[in-house]
């Protein structure tokens, strides 16, 4: 993708963002009236479940045009000295784990510095692990581990689903490129644009036992 396509497709996505967040709005707000004026009824438990459904797929959807919206902005970082692996284990410790699945941090980086925006590596991670539970079916464990090389600092994200395929990985980190039913393609997308903003990188080693996942970023 050149330059051009990539600041047509932020625009896009921009006005788009936008434009379904009002709306949105508005569905949310008659949900929690129609909620409101039925508690304290005896409610159809198809009602109850249909409300609860309702619910559920406003958040999702917020959470897509969320995901638009970052896309479509300008990354500014605020950089800040932290040790890396106090930031990992921050992110892992308030990362909402599904069930039957766990987050296995293996420390390794010790003491390394990174100069980063805490914030978008704590989004970029959370992707990250998005994405190796997807890969996954929600269960089993996804191993992270950190280290320090003369590249600088680095943390990997390493599932045990099916690997990428050689003509997915091609476009793996490209924005609205997908092959699950869900979602529009842009948690790996937005990732390594945190990471790209903050002087990283991010790159993806494929494999029949899963898919690691490593970014790099540089030292204080």
């Amino acid at each position: 993708m050149d330059a051009q396509q990539a600041e047509l497709i932020r625009r896009i996505a921009s006005v788009v963002g936008h434009e379904l967040r009002n709306p949105l709005a508005v569905i949310n707000n008659s949900a929690y009236f129609v909620k409101a004026k039925l508690a304290g009824s005896a409610l159809d438990p198809k009602v109850e479940k249909h409300l609860k459904i309702i619910e559920s797929e406003i958040a999702r959807a917020d959470d897509l045009i969320s995901d638009i919206l970052t896309y479509s902005r300008k990354c500014e970082p605020m950089p800040e000295v932290r040790v890396l692996d106090s930031i990992v284990r921050e992110t892992v410790d308030l990362y909402a784990v599904p069930a039957g699945g766990k987050v296995d941090f293996k420390s390794g980086a010790q003491d390394a510095e990174a100069k980063v925006d805490v914030k978008m590596l704590h989004d970029a991670l959370i992707r990250l692990m998005d994405n190796a539970f997807e890969a996954q079916g929600g269960k089993g464990v996804v191993k992270i581990s950190t280290g320090a090389s003369e590249d600088g600092v680095w943390v990997s994200v390493a599932d045990s689903g099916p690997g990428v395929d050689a003509k997915v990985k091609k476009g793996l980190f490209e924005p609205f490129v997908t092959t699950k039913p869900r979602g529009l393609g842009l948690g790996l997308s937005l990732a390594k644009k945190l990471l790209e903003a903050n002087g990283g990188s991010v790159d993806c080693a494929s494999g029949p036992q899963g898919a690691i996942f490593r970014l790099v970023l540089p030292t204080a």
